[in-house]
């Protein structure tokens, strides 16, 4: 019964050295002022996507009010509003997705969340690799680290790294999608409060599942390396080439015999682009396989990330 006991206090105490680590990456974050960078980042540009929304259909409704010879309205958003509710806004949308299932769900969505939703899978993977690569390469660098690993495990410290960092991506995305709102229901005509928050709300948690992969790994290069430049550029350069290596294996070009496709869907598998389709369309299907591709790659790029830092000499 002993080894039971020491087991479960083992694991207690590993528990409260991550979170003891997450609290102090939060503590540290505030303190030089990472925290309140990424909050401008993350909420300027839930605040800059809306105001380019409202823009875009300011413009739009003021040349087809030009076309019909009717006053353009003060503020945009009605026309669009009542054409999300024809028939031929439910064609447009089968012909750009290639899909009537796609276009009912789509339709029944308000399109400004549908734009939330696709600059926000689009941009927050690269804002996470720009903001956390540096959180344990600066602590290598500084030598702070040895002070840190004598208190707890390396393997805690790093979990409790990517936990303070994905408690601040959490809460970044959130009030992201808070600016977007309150821009766009300041600014849009007809704007639907009720159900424009429930879509944002829905698509939130489907954005940070998406860019866990990408946190894991920048965690990996800040474990790599001893310099926060350098990991910063393995990070966000390492992304580019996964980037490419995604676009290239997803068209017809490399596939030509049963390896090749293997192969490629392999590099498709391994790369963390591309797997918001069942996020971004969960009746597809898809949806529990990219969930779990997306925590795979998590703990598949923090894993070898770890690999790396338990070996150094620190």
């Amino acid at each position: 019964m002993t080894p039971v006991a020491d087991n479960g206090a083992g694991r207690i105490a590993g528990l409260r050295d991550i979170a003891l680590v997450a609290r102090f990456e939060l503590g540290e974050a505030l303190r030089s002022r990472l925290l309140v960078v990424m909050l401008l980042l993350f909420v300027g540009g839930g605040a800059l996507g809306a105001w380019s929304f409202t823009a875009l259909l300011e413009r739009i409704e003021a040349n087809a009010a030009k076309v019909v010879g009717l006053d353009a309205n003060r503020r945009p958003g009605k026309m669009v509003r009542d054409l999300s509710e024809t028939r031929s806004y439910r064609e447009m949308l089968r012909l750009f997705l290639g899909s009537q299932e796609k276009a009912d769900y789509f339709a029944a969505i308000p399109p400004i969340v549908v734009f939330f939703g696709w600059v926000a899978f689009k941009a927050t993977p690269w804002l996470v690799l720009f903001t956390a690569s540096e959180t344990i390469a600066s602590d290598v660098a500084s030598r702070s680290i040895r002070f840190s690993v004598l208190r707890t495990g390396r393997l805690p410290f790093a979990l409790g790294k990517m936990a303070g960092q994905a408690a601040i991506m959490i809460g970044a995305s959130g009030l992201a999608a808070v600016a977007f709102y309150v821009v766009a229901g300041s600014t849009l005509d007809g704007f639907e409060h009720g159900k424009t928050a429930l879509g944002l709300l829905g698509t939130w948690p489907r954005v940070v599942l998406y860019t866990l992969p990408f946190l894991a790994w920048a965690m990996l290069a800040s474990m790599a390396t001893a310099s926060p430049n350098m990991a910063k550029g393995l990070a966000i350069g390492g992304a580019v080439i996964l980037s490419m290596l995604h676009s290239f294996t997803s068209g017809p070009a490399l596939r030509r015999g049963p390896i090749s496709n293997a192969l490629c869907d392999f590099a498709q598998y391994v790369t963390p682009f591309g797997h918001h389709e069942g996020l971004s369309y969960p009746p597809g299907g898809a949806l529990a396989g990219d969930i779990a591709i997306c925590l795979a790659l998590t703990v598949l790029y923090f894993t070898a990330g770890f690999a790396i830092l338990r070996r150094r000499d620190l």
